[in-house]
């Protein structure tokens, strides 16, 4: 190849990369393979821009702004649905696709002060990780485009997620990609090119067949140990189910802008009795309500006076012993003085504050108010529900968007709680909306003693888009993640369940009102991966962190030298 590449080709080369990124993903991870190659133009990119850096043509930031075009073609296939329900679907591809352009230079430059050495490339794993880790951990938390997730749809070939989580995912990916790219790095380069090609003598070093061979090997045995590790897994799995429970799942298909926060509450509640009617049974053990689809914004301790309640408690009366989970918006009042992140003053009541919350609720036919069980969702969307970083920037909590239903920072739960059916001892995990995306919060449901997970969501604010399928998707990781069945009720998008080796047992349709019933198996072992959590971003991380400051020390001391 000529040493003397033109911008334009470093430029396609760039979004060559974020092609295959987004065809990995964009068609609800069909292509989900595609990631095992698709970083390898972007460190092709790189590293001729390292070998080059005597040349004019590039700055010190070349790296981040040839790899700005991959990531943003990346992210914005994947991203831009948010737009339908707020500006920050704007603003979230070119957020992450900066964040990971920052982390592709990091790389680079720590590569750079490494001498360009073989061992150098896996920095990038270290960085990635560091940026997943941070996707999970900061007030802007969106592990949406984590590269673990492109698996969602082949199940058979992630099952030991149950032990690494899908961080594990993103682990493999990279490693693959190094790899490969080592394995074909000679013959991207002109061997007979003269002495100020871009074949280095580092470069000759590992154009030699040993070294080939030791990557070609490595790259396959990376790829290969895996999977087959996942069908042994998969064929070998067996629930461990003595019991199962009849779950009613109702998609009401409100629309999230015209009518669901628009119609009276006892619409709501009637449109969803309406469907459920028919296939509510003597034996249905649970009917599953959407999230916020209860719509009085009721304070906690008067839930049992609310209509809607009172209402549905009327309608399950045939039922011999049916608990209704339902999402609704509700109001906490705190104790006497009591100020939090969230606390909203009370009008009228000196030193007196309430928490608005995004809520799950947990009753029978027979509940009084100290029976109905409640949780409040825990891991928020970042610009609806929680305002990020006002603890240092206090004035962006008035930029808070309305979606309807409650705005600005909502009250929380400081621990995954399960609610339990007593009658029938049975544990359920209610993750809500966002809560689902992130593995190791979910699997916390587990780990307190869930038999099975029933997300309840209102993915209809991103319109008929690739958004809502994904989501779908990904709720297969958590079913393999926690070998637990997993079941999705959602206002509109797509409802179903998922069996605990993340196959879709049923499935229902955008846009539509539909009832489904599932006899869903209660499981009770538990995966390692609910056990442990995430065994890898953390120490990924530290080290990380100490990788760049021996590469900042590193550098300044070899520029004193000189």
């Amino acid at each position: 190849m000529n040493n003397n590449i033109s911008k334009k080709k470093l430029l396609l080369l760039s979004l060559l990369s974020g092609t295959l990124m987004a065809l990995s993903w964009v068609n609800v991870m069909s292509l989900g393979f595609l990631m095992f190659i698709a970083f390898i133009p972007l460190l092709f990119v790189e590293d001729y821009i390292a070998h080059n850096n005597s040349d004019k043509r590039f700055y010190s930031t070349a790296t981040f702004i040839y790899s700005y075009p991959a990531f943003f073609l990346f992210t914005l296939p994947n991203t831009w649905w948010i737009s339908n329900a707020s500006f920050v679907g704007y603003i979230v591809p070119v957020l992450e696709a900066t964040l990971m352009s920052v982390i592709f230079w990091l790389y680079s430059y720590s590569k750079n002060v490494a001498k360009q050495k073989a061992g150098a490339y896996f920095f990038l794993v270290f960085y990635w990780i560091t940026l997943e880790f941070l996707q999970f951990t900061w007030d802007i938390n969106f592990p949406w485009l984590n590269l673990g997730n492109s698996f969602a749809t082949y199940p058979i070939l992630v099952q030991w997620y149950s032990v690494l989580g899908m961080e594990g995912g993103t682990l493999w990916i990279l490693l693959s990609n190094i790899l490969i790219y080592l394995t074909i790095k000679p013959y991207l380069y002109n061997k007979k090119s003269d002495k100020k090609s871009l074949l280095t003598k580092e470069f000759s070093n590992q154009s030699n067949k040993l070294n080939q061979y030791k990557y070609l090997i490595f790259a396959i045995l990376c790829i290969v140990i895996p999977i087959a590790w996942s069908i042994i897994l998969w064929t070998t799995y067996k629930d461990d189910s003595t019991k199962t429970a009849k779950v009613l799942i109702v998609q009401p298909n409100l629309d999230p802008y015209n009518e669901q926060f628009v119609l009276p509450p006892e619409q709501v509640i009637a449109r969803v009795e309406n469907i459920a009617e028919d296939a509510l049974e003597e034996k249905t053990d649970f009917l599953v309500l959407p999230e916020s689809c209860i719509q009085e914004y009721a304070w906690e301790d008067l839930l049992d006076r609310v209509p809607s309640i009172q209402e549905l408690k009327r309608f399950t009366a045939k039922a011999k012993d049916c608990e209704i989970i339902a999402g609704m918006s509700s109001r906490k009042l705190l104790p006497q003085g009591t100020i939090t992140n969230a606390a909203r003053k009370i009008n009228n009541m000196p030193n007196r504050y309430y928490e608005s919350c995004n809520t799950a609720l947990m009753f029978n036919k027979s509940s009084l108010q100290d029976d109905i069980q409640i949780r409040h969702k825990s891991i928020l969307v970042a610009g609806v529900e929680k305002m990020p970083f006002t603890k240092y920037l206090p004035f962006i909590e008035k930029l808070a968007l309305n979606l309807g239903g409650i705005v600005g920072t909502l009250g929380t739960d400081e621990q995954a709680n399960v609610f339990e059916s007593k009658n029938k001892k049975i544990k359920i995990g209610v993750p809500i909306c966002w809560e689902s995306i992130d593995g190791n919060y979910t699997r916390q449901f587990v780990k307190n003693g869930a038999d099975f997970l029933q997300i309840i969501t209102n993915v209809g604010w991103w319109g008929d888009t690739e958004g809502y399928k994904q989501y779908f998707a990904i709720s297969r990781l958590r079913a393999i993640e926690n070998r637990r069945y997993v079941s999705v009720c959602a206002n509109t998008g797509l409802s179903g369940l998922v069996n605990a080796k993340g196959q879709i047992v049923g499935k229902g349709k955008f846009w539509h009102q539909q009832a489904f019933e599932y006899d869903v198996p209660m499981l009770q072992n538990q995966s390692f991966f609910a056990l442990h959590g995430d065994m890898i971003m953390r120490p990924f991380a530290f080290f990380s962190i100490l990788l760049l400051i021996y590469s900042i020390v590193r550098n300044r001391t070899e520029k004193k030298k000189v």
